[in-house]
């Protein structure tokens, strides 16, 4: 496989697990999140820095539990695989510094909030 060629997969968040920092999703919510994400976001940045350093090939919500590297994930987890464009992201991977995924939420809109705005 060409070097600059990089594709990862993984989970983004997973129902009634805490992510990095606590907040618990039921899958009805990951749900939403995830197609306000696809509808309005569709970022992939590193560290919430929101310079673009790759692109989404396909994002899905598991219907059923699901294994994956080893690991069970329950009904309902969102994954994403990212083609990384960026070279230095990709020595990152590959180097251990990034491990995984996770989603910037505006504080100031809710889930409720969103909804308002079309996405059922």
């Amino acid at each position: 496989m060409d070097k600059n060629i990089m594709i990862v997969k993984g989970a983004v968040l997973i129902p009634n697990i805490p992510d990095s920092v606590g907040d618990v999703l039921d899958e009805e919510t990951i749900r939403k999140v995830s197609l306000i994400f696809n509808r309005q976001v569709n970022l992939i940045d590193v560290q919430h820095s929101l310079q673009t350093v790759g692109s989404i090939l396909e994002s899905y919500i598991c219907d059923e539990e699901t294994t994956f590297q080893g690991n069970v994930y329950p009904k309902g987890t969102w994954f994403v695989s990212v083609d990384v464009t960026d070279q230095e992201i990709q020595d990152a991977i590959r180097n251990g510094e990034y491990t995984g995924f996770s989603i910037l939420a505006a504080p100031y809109k809710s889930v409720e909030d969103m909804r308002r705005k079309g996405v059922n």
